[in-house]
């Protein structure tokens, strides 16, 4: 018979047929309610590593690891699984350079974190922590007035983008065009369009960049076309490559985690009362938010042959660490689907692990925060919209595209 496009290339001779599996995360049951949720129950109680069809998008396959410590192991173990063309952003350009930092393994990597890291660094964040606050002050007082909210365009999609186009000194005027052209390329599971948005990402960052070698400000980009990088300054394509690395990282990746953590407050009452009744929990509420909701999912190039946790693994396949897998892993959290702001031990890996750790996690934790003391003291309980149901997505960055709140 011959074969449709639609339907999966045979997997390679050395997977064993137990082990595959054809889904993307989007087309799981229960993911348009709880994709979190919906990953763990397809993969925790089955083999610690799965070989995934398609995962992405037609012949897109990947090795999926589904517990926790094998995530944190590759993580940390960049010589076996290089981030080394992990993206394909620049191929979406029909270029070839790397995505910097994300692109590169040791010693190259700490090269341009070691550009990176001051911008992001808890000293920094806390100088603008202050800027952080107005913000969501400013928000809230708008959504007070209007009496309800639809979480994601009143709150969670314009709050974080605030901040981070003033930290890089790009027009908040722009800011419903940018978050067009990221989610076209995070999101889009269509070529055209994801190529579309590259190039318009590109053509932009290449106007700012130039504009700022001729007006530099204090922001990001000035900060990366102005700062030394290895004793040397830095090219333009280098400067491209980090400022479209910054644009697409930073744009949705809060907005995604407070779109998770103010939806189960509205479903949770009891949890949003206690963090009112007891605001000093609110730190630890972020870390276990951040445990059960992760919304990342990385990707990583298997080097060379090598028998990884009792699965053959060959040069030149790819690796998915899928850090919703890890945060809600039973092995390694006690009832991993429970909410619950008194663990004791709450090591989670979800800003990753190893050399790549998530750059902005300290400002990204500042956000969170502030978020919630904002809302839990000005804003009455709230629920979601009766009526009405949440929406999210699994795809890419996985994220709430929907939540309407009244109180």
């Amino acid at each position: 018979m011959t074969q449709t496009m639609t339907e999966p290339a045979p997997a390679p001779a050395h997977v064993p047929p137990e082990l595959v599996r054809d889904f993307t995360f989007q087309s799981l049951p229960g993911a348009a309610e709880d994709p979190m949720l919906a990953v763990a129950d397809a993969l925790r109680d089955g083999p610690p590593m799965v070989y995934v069809r398609n995962l992405r998008f037609e012949g897109y396959n990947a090795w999926v690891a589904a517990r926790y410590e094998i995530i944190r192991e590759a993580y940390q173990n960049p010589e076996l699984f290089s981030s080394q063309s992990i993206t394909s952003f620049s191929g979406l350009l029909d270029e070839s350079w790397p995505f910097l930092p994300i692109e590169t393994d040791p010693p190259e990597h700490s090269i341009w974190r070691t550009l990176l890291n001051p911008l992001f660094a808890p000293k920094r964040m806390k100088a603008v922590e202050a800027d952080i606050k107005a913000t969501a002050e400013k928000l809230v007082s708008a959504i007070l007035a209007k009496g309800e909210a639809e979480f994601v365009d009143d709150f969670s999609a314009v709050f974080p983008i605030m901040i981070f186009l003033s930290l890089m000194g790009l027009p908040f005027a722009q800011a419903a065009k940018f978050l067009e052209w990221e989610n076209g390329v995070l999101h889009s599971r269509d070529l055209d369009v994801r190529k579309r948005s590259a190039f318009a990402i590109r053509d932009y960052l290449v106007g700012a960049i130039e504009a700022k070698k001729v007006n530099p400000a204090d922001d990001v980009i000035s900060y990366v076309l102005t700062t030394p990088v290895d004793g040397r300054a830095i090219t333009d394509q280098e400067a491209l490559s980090v400022c479209f690395m910054l644009f697409v990282a930073g744009l949705d990746t809060v907005t995604a985690a407070l779109g998770f953590m103010f939806k189960h407050l509205a479903e949770n009452p009891g949890h949003q009362q206690q963090l009112r009744d007891h605001p000093e929990q609110i730190g630890e509420a972020v870390e276990e938010y951040l445990r059960a909701y992760p919304i990342v999912t990385s990707f990583r190039l298997i080097t060379r042959d090598v028998v990884f946790h009792g699965v053959q693994l060959k040069a030149g396949e790819r690796i998915a660490l899928s850090l919703p897998l890890a945060g809600r892993d039973g092995e390694a959290f006690a009832n991993p689907d429970v909410v619950d702001f008194s663990r004791e031990k709450l090591d989670h890996i979800s800003f990753a692990a190893g050399p790549h750790r998530c750059l902005g996690s300290h400002l990204a934790r500042r956000e969170l925060r502030v978020a919630l003391e904002e809302w839990l003291t000005r804003v009455p309980p709230f629920r979601v919209k009766p009526g009405e149901r949440p929406e999210t997505h699994a795809q890419g960055v996985f994220g709430v595209d929907y939540l309407p709140l009244v109180w």
